[in-house]
């Protein structure tokens, strides 16, 4: 869930970006600088992905298949800014290139992301509840680790129980005397 809320959130930033870049042209001076990011990007990204995908389908884990999709996100943008960066350094005028790409995948990206969370709560799951977000502490399994004092309160009972038997025991033996 939380999730598909980044990747909604994403979307928006990504198509924000990319309406002001449209409204304004940025002169891009160091093109070496943005294949190296973008180059550099792609990999990371893209390792990510797959990895994220890989683990998503061993696991069957809906959460990391989610978290795959933002890293597909990252990997879709950098490549985007590697092939416009391409365009613009043989035709500087196709400079608009660039924020449409950003504005494709940020729509894409928020209709996703939110189309997740809305489909959650036409399922019924009450995402709009304090409780779903909240998790209540439980008690420690066999696999979890012991605590480092392993004496319970009951044995701290008795063996102070066991000491004033002692003291009394004590105390008695001097009287006799």
């Amino acid at each position: 869930m939380a999730i598909s809320m980044v990747i909604g959130v994403l979307g928006i930033f990504v198509f924000g970006v990319g309406i002001a870049d449209l409204m304004h042209r940025d002169e891009d001076t160091d093109l070496t600088l943005l294949f190296t990011i973008s180059f550099v990007s792609i990999i990371v990204f893209g390792t990510l992905t797959i990895i994220k995908f890989k683990y998503a389908n061993d696991l069957d884990s809906p959460s990391l298949r989610g978290d795959g999709i933002c890293s597909l996100i990252g990997t879709c943008l950098s490549a985007s800014l590697l092939l416009t960066t391409a365009i613009i350094d043989r035709a500087p005028g196709a400079w608009v290139l660039d924020p449409i790409v950003s504005l494709l995948i940020g729509l894409s990206a928020t209709v996703y992301g939110f189309h997740r969370i809305i489909k959650m709560i036409m399922n019924g799951i009450p995402v709009y509840h304090r409780d779903y977000w909240i998790t209540k502490k439980e008690a420690p399994t066999q696999n979890q680790e012991l605590p480092e004092v392993e004496k319970g309160e009951g044995d701290y009972e008795r063996d102070k129980e066991a000491d004033e038997v002692k003291v009394d025991s004590n105390e008695n033996e001097h009287e006799v005397i």
